[in-house]
């Protein structure tokens, strides 16, 4: 592969139905990750039960910034509810089980899959985190109180991960996209991503959190971290949520 940019772009045009799945009539994949026998699911409050400040759009965006440092403080379950439910929530579910989320899916596919690292979680031991939108609850995937560590080496932050009270791993399940979208479907799970990364960003302006994104990782890293699968889960982007000092 001489240039992998041009041969993305080039391999990944509209339409290819050659490439398609679902025209193919093989079976569609699952919509969420199964939650493992016997794991622990803990139902989260109510998303919309507490009022936020009335933030402004345009204050919203002023606000952000790249954050250097963080804090040390702790966030509530009821605040990590509503920041999950603005990423990736469920609004209302029409007709044929067709679901209106909170962020747009090319496809109404939706790729995604949040994990996180709760580092400083009032009623979650620290560990690693799986966000069920369908239901509203997440799913502990390990109890690990050096995670946040394990995340900080990963990112090549470990200063701002460390202090972060959630820290997000955005993981892309591409065929949930190319069964129904061919290879353009490799396109989507990318722009997905930030769909959702840009909703944290705005809906943690309401909350008086930081946001900062990191798309540099250790790849390798973020799989053993996680325990994904390489060939069908690619870890895509992370979110570090904490405070700064002046927040207080």
């Amino acid at each position: 592969m001489t240039n992998p940019g041009i041969e993305f772009l080039e391999k990944t045009t509209y339409p290819d139905f050659s490439t398609v799945d679902m025209i193919l009539r093989k079976p569609e994949p699952e919509r969420e990750i199964p939650v493992p026998e016997g794991a622990k699911v803990i139902r989260l409050p109510n998303p919309k039960r507490k009022k936020y400040a009335d933030v402004s759009v345009p204050e919203a965006l002023e606000q952000w910034e790249p954050e250097a440092f963080f804090s040390r403080s702790a966030m509530t379950l009821q605040e990590l509810s509503f920041l999950l439910w603005c990423m990736q929530g469920y609004r209302k579910t029409k007709e044929n089980d067709v679901a209106l989320r909170n962020v747009p899916s090319s496809g109404v596919r939706y790729p995604i899959e949040t994990f996180f690292v709760a580092g400083e979680v009032d009623e979650l031991e620290t560990g690693l985190y799986r966000y069920l939108p369908h239901s509203h609850q997440i799913v502990v995937e390990r109890v690990d109180s050096t995670l946040p560590f394990a995340m900080g080496t990963a990112s090549m932050n470990f200063k701002l991960i460390t202090r972060a009270a959630v820290t997000f791993l955005w993981v892309g399940i591409p065929y949930r996209s190319t069964w129904a979208l061919g290879n353009r479907g490799f396109r989507s799970v990318l722009i997905e991503a930030g769909h959702i990364c840009q909703a944290l960003i705005m809906a943690a302006s309401c909350t008086g959190w930081r946001v900062h994104p990191i798309d540099l990782f250790h790849d390798q890293m973020m799989i053993q971290l996680a325990n994904l699968n390489p060939e069908s889960q690619w870890p895509l982007y992370v979110g570090a949520v904490g405070k700064r000092e002046r927040d207080f």
